[in-house]
């Protein structure tokens, strides 16, 4: 019963049981949800196989429930965790599928070793010594055998279902080593390849060059006109493919900000509140308020916020601060006390299940000398502890406090009932601290209803008066707006979102959905979406491209292959000035307004200052040869090999091994990124999620 009684006292605990109360509620939910779905099923499709939507909808408020036990102020984004799950559900159905194919498993000897051997894997030693076994093979027995340990075996579902749940992501991370072991098992350096390193290495080139970098020419010069992109765009047609469906869009994000009344309003109230924290020691005065957020802690001087430390450092109890204010949020402080109070202590204790006279026996024992191993011999299963352990005590009770101020260095008793106690002994004490009871209030300025209503009166009209994409464009500035280009596919989480995921505007997926939406056309402007309490948008479709490529006329497309057609053009026209106005480099530099460079170049380690397509011509160029001019993809060139300096010494065939696995080998499938785009590419991959969200 002593381990038992252990995981009772474990925290960790707590939370897997709320968690399987949860996975009730996701399983009751998943049935509604699937009314709401309607004769929609899937997901996804990976290559043949479906990823049923119920089964991710449990899988994402599985999720959902862990964020909320983690009691994270700042919960991410709805869209974002649901992008998240189905990528995770995705790229494991990619795996098992190569698993199969490939033959890859985890044998029963295998899971028997990692799970319960002398070198298991080091979560499940880490999850036995959460649970108060000694090994992981006694965790195993504790749960295949509880009535061996005194222990009923519905006290030890909820630790048996997270054990088995370990044993599943074990497994898991096992299949995925062997795979990508297998993947960077294939692609090892032979000695050809060796050889090809090694001639990398072999010789450094001093190479002394000029060029007419084509950013130096305006592009003014060189227009580029809508059919050349489209012939340019062709060319590369390969480059724009795209896995999903692509909209164009502008749209408009309104910001449901407080106006100078609403500002003024909650001037009073902050002052109200600074008033009222002045009064009196306490702070219940402020809490009348109901409108101001007020945290208090117990603080080391260290651990005061630092613009307020010294001042509360040197202040009596009672003080109060008012901090500026940025962006209508208010902060203001009041010390509510200081006390010098033990900080950390080194504790050993000992758990006994028994009555007093149990309890009193194994008391005695401890503090005549006798060991822990030696009492828990003596009485088997009914003590347990630990020994030498720190512990911070500054919020503990004071009872607590005054307990272990006053212990000497023997066991004493913590707590006690008629059925069990816990004994203590205090072995070091950290020197006492002075600490600080600081309050801290705060309020913020928000909209009220009126100001909401106007701004939101205000965007209606806007929409009213421009209800085509071309006009809520062309005419958002004048009306106050700004129109924002954007184009999203489904996958697309939220607004604003960069290609860097960053800078997205929070509950916005209803509007990305509208987008997508079967009778939504080209030209049309959604309602206004209002699912952001800080924010109103709405979206103008402009393009529909559902062909599985990237139009020629996207921003960041079009300018690239503006870029590339210009560069063309620049580099034609330059090559017309310079053939032939020359003999040597220095004659070139000149004719080009340019200075001669020099740089010493190795094949292994390339060159920033030569393009590509000059190292490749390096490689067959003889020495104190005039080369160009020739066009590069940036730049006219013209250069020569002054001087060719063989190395001394040879790479080693690890060193070359090395290079190659950090190319092509065990480093580069290191990431399970590079092995999840390897897959997805060679099996289909359709995502369908945004029929439902």
């Amino acid at each position: 019963m002593a381990t038992l009684e252990k995981i009772r006292n474990k925290k960790a605990w707590l939370t897997i049981v709320i968690g399987g109360a949860l996975l009730a509620f996701i399983i009751q939910g998943g049935v509604e949800m699937f009314g709401r779905f309607g004769s929609k099923t899937t997901a996804a499709m990976v290559g043949n196989e479906k990823i049923d939507v119920m089964r991710f909808q449990q899988r994402y408020e599985e999720e959902v429930a862990k964020d909320q036990q983690n009691n994270s102020k700042n919960q991410t984004d709805p869209a974002i965790r649901q992008q998240q799950v189905l990528e995770d559900m995705i790229n494991e159905a990619l795996l098992e599928q190569e698993y199969k194919k490939l033959g890859i498993n985890v044998s029963d000897d295998e899971i028997t070793k990692l799970m319960t051997g002398k070198e298991a894997a080091p979560a499940v030693v880490q999850f036995a010594q959460q649970a108060g076994a000694k090994s992981p093979l006694e965790l195993f027995d504790i749960i295949t055998n509880p009535g061996k340990h005194g222990i009923q075996k519905e006290q030890i579902k909820e630790l048996e279902k997270e054990y088995y749940r370990l044993r599943d992501d074990i497994i898991k991370q096992y299949k995925f080593a062997k795979l990508q072991n297998l993947m960077a098992g294939c692609m090892q350096a032979n000695n050809l390849d060796r050889a090809n390193m090694a001639d990398e290495d072999a010789i450094t080139n001093v190479v002394t060059f000029a060029k007419k970098e084509y950013s130096t020419i305006p592009d003014d010069k060189y227009p580029v006109s809508d059919t050349e992109l489209k012939a340019e765009w062709e060319k590369l047609k390969p480059m724009f493919k795209s896995d999903e469906e692509i909209r164009f869009i502008h749209y408009i994000a309104v910001n449901i900000d407080p106006n100078q009344e609403d500002i003024a309003a909650a001037n009073k109230i902050a002052d109200a509140a600074y008033i009222a924290l002045q009064k009196g020691r306490g702070i219940d005065s402020v809490r009348l308020l109901g409108t101001v957020q007020i945290d208090t802690a117990k603080l080391t001087r260290n651990d005061l916020p630092a613009k307020v430390r010294d001042f509360f450092a040197a202040a009596e109890v009672g003080t109060t601060r008012r901090d500026s204010t940025v962006n209508n949020h208010h902060v203001m402080y009041k010390l509510i006390n200081k006390q010098t109070s033990l900080d950390s202590i080194e504790l050993s204790y000992v758990i006994v299940q028994g009555d007093a006279k149990t309890q009193k026996a194994v008391l005695d024992q401890l503090n005549t000398g006798k060991s822990l191993d030696d009492v828990k011999k003596a009485y088997p299963q009914k003590v347990d502890g630990k020994l030498k352990e720190w512990q911070r005590i500054f919020n503990a009770p004071d009872s607590m406090k005054t307990k272990i101020a006053n212990a000497n260095d023997a066991y004493f008793v913590y707590m006690a009932t008629d059925q069990g106690a816990t004994l203590m002994k205090v072995d070091s004490k950290k020197p006492a601290k002075l600490f600080y009871t600081l309050a801290t209030v705060s309020y913020d300025a928000y909209a009220s209803t009126k100001t909401s209503e106007n701004l939101r009166d205000k965007f209606q009209d806007f929409l009213n008066k421009n209800k085509t994409s071309k006009d809520f464009e062309e005419n958002a500035a004048k009306a106050g707006f700004n129109a924002v280009e954007m184009m999203i596919t489904p996958s697309t989480a939220q607004l604003g979102l960069s290609s860097f995921g960053q800078g997205g505007i929070k509950d916005t997926r209803k509007a990305i959905k509208w987008a997508f939406e079967k009778n939504t056309k080209e030209g049309e402007v959604s309602p206004i979406f209002s699912d952001n309490n800080n924010t109103m948008v709405a979206v103008a479709l402009d393009n529909i491209y559902d062909d599985g490529y990237f139009p020629y006329n996207f921003t960041q497309g079009k300018e690239f292959l503006a870029r590339r057609i210009r560069n063309q053009k620049k580099a034609d026209d330059l090559m017309k000035q310079y053939q032939g106005k020359a003999n040597d480099l220095n004659g070139y530099a000149a004719v080009m307004g340019v200075s001669v460079d020099t740089t010493n170049f190795v094949f292994s380690a390339g060159d920033p200052k030569l393009e590509p397509r000059v190292q490749g011509r390096i490689a067959t160029t003889k020495l104190n040869t005039l080369q160009g001019p020739f066009k590069g993809d940036d730049a006219v060139y013209v250069y020569q090999v002054v001087k060719q300096e063989k190395s001394e010494r040879k790479p080693t065939k690890e060193e070359l091994d090395n290079r190659y696995a950090q190319r092509n080998g065990a480093q580069v499938f290191a990431n399970p990124r590079k092995i999840y785009s390897i897959l997805s590419k060679a099996s289909k991959v359709k995502k369908s999620l945004i029929d439902f969200y």
